[in-house]
């Protein structure tokens, strides 16, 4: 049965305090008397050992110490039992108390470091991001400043570059204006030379589409080249007698645009919409400019001829009469009024006005268009030809529009009229 370690350590202590304890007495008891000295008296030898004797001796000192060491073994044993526990948990606690500074310490230095790492990280960042901003403000002031110096050098090529654009400018602005006058002026020569009639020849026309293009180049490449409400009709009477009607009509309307009042520019107008075969539109114009000038005989004239065209013959006479009332040598006028009254079959007032303008214009090809339809109404035939041969004598170009004249629909298909065709 193995002894319990507090036990154990209970006899050792009471060990230790008997073993103490004659030291303790030795120092609290008395001292004894002095010894008086005496003269030993021999004592006895010892009898001789026997080797019986001796060898029993040895035996039993053998046995002894047999029995010390068993003794000894089972001392370490029941230490061993007693105390093993113990010396376990000492050991025990002597690891720990090893281990636990140790771990404390690595627990710290792994604290230390994280919070070394932290530190450095937090001062790496904070060193980048004022590193950073220390560099954009850097690049932002030199960007600035590269940019702000760009910008006055741009600046001052731009004025420069102005400078030239306006002076260049300048000079093209005035070589379109001198230009604009040079074409001009042939233009109004041009006009002046055709005067009232619809037709020119070939080359003047020609010409004439020359020189619009010319003016058109100039306002596309130089808009701020200024035109007169002048130089517009002009311009539109050039378009009109070549041809180029919507140029035209787009020409009188600026014209008007800076003359709402201007008679000449809504009799070109008027005149250019009822060539372009809209009657009622120039009936518009021509009643406008009657309304603003009631005593333009171009517009009674250009009333009756839309009205002619609508077919509105009684209507159409009315205004013809008023427009020669105000202006009765114009043997255009004549020639129109024999027209309606061969319509309303008044022949022989027809003829009477187609008369009238011939003696106004003998070499009016027109009237003698006219005459020629009056006598192809009353079944004339040969007068009818003879009117027309002389028309195209005149205008060659009536020989075309009689191809497909319906006025003389009744007489086409005779022989006689058929030779108009013929080549000479």
């Amino acid at each position: 049965m193995k002894t319990k370690p507090f036990i154990v350590l209970s006899l050792a202590v009471s060990l230790l305090s008997l073993k103490g304890l004659p030291m303790a007495l030795a120092q609290t008891e008395p001292l004894p008397p002095p010894e008086i000295p005496s003269t030993p008296l021999p004592s006895p030898e010892p009898p001789p050992i026997l080797p019986a004797q001796e060898q029993t001796i040895r035996q039993l000192i053998e046995t002894e110490i047999r029995d010390s060491r068993q003794i000894a073994d089972r001392v370490d044993d029941e230490v061993d039992g007693a105390f093993g526990f113990t010396l376990n948990l000492l050991n025990l606690l002597i690891a720990m108390l090893i281990a636990v500074p140790i771990g404390t310490g690595f627990v710290l230095w792994w604290l230390r470091q994280s919070v070394i790492d932290r530190l450095v990280s937090d001062v790496r960042q904070q060193f980048q991001q004022e590193t950073e901003r220390i560099v954009k403000q850097q690049l932002e002031h030199e960007v600035t400043a590269r940019l702000q110096a760009q910008i006055d050098s741009f600046e001052q090529e731009i004025d420069q570059l102005r400078t030239d654009f306006e002076l260049r400018l300048r000079g093209l602005y005035q070589d379109a204006e001198k230009n604009k006058d040079r074409v001009l002026q042939e233009l109004s020569q041009i006009l002046a030379a055709v005067g009232q009639d619809d037709t020119v020849p070939a080359p003047v026309s020609h010409r004439l589409h020359e020189l619009t293009e010319q003016l058109k180049s100039i306002k596309s490449v130089s808009p701020d080249v200024a035109f007169s409400d002048a130089d517009y009709l002009k311009t539109a009477n050039a378009f009109y007698l070549g041809q180029q009607y919507e140029e035209a009509i787009a020409a009188y309307q600026a014209a008007l645009a800076l003359d709402a009042n201007s008679a000449e520019a809504w009799r070109g107008l008027a005149k250019t919409l009822r060539r372009m075969g809209q009657p009622a539109e120039a009936l518009r114009a021509n009643e406008e400019l009657i309304r603003r000038h009631p005593q333009d005989a171009w517009g009674w004239f250009g009333k009756g001829y839309c009205l002619s065209d609508l077919k509105q013959y009684e209507a159409a006479l009315q205004a013809y009469d008023v427009a020669i009332q105000f202006a009765p040598n114009r043997s255009t006028f004549w020639k129109q009024k024999g027209y309606v009254l061969t319509h309303l079959q008044h022949y022989d007032e027809a003829l009477e006005c187609l008369d009238k303008a011939l003696r106004i214009k003998p070499e009016s090809a027109g009237a003698y268009y006219s005459k020629a339809y009056c006598y192809a109404a009353q079944h004339q035939l040969e007068m009818a030809v003879d009117h027309l041969r002389e028309a195209i004598r005149r205008r060659p170009s009536l020989q075309e529009i009689l191809k497909t004249d319906s006025d003389f629909d009744g007489i086409r298909r005779s022989e006689l009229f058929q030779r108009l065709f013929a080549p000479y």
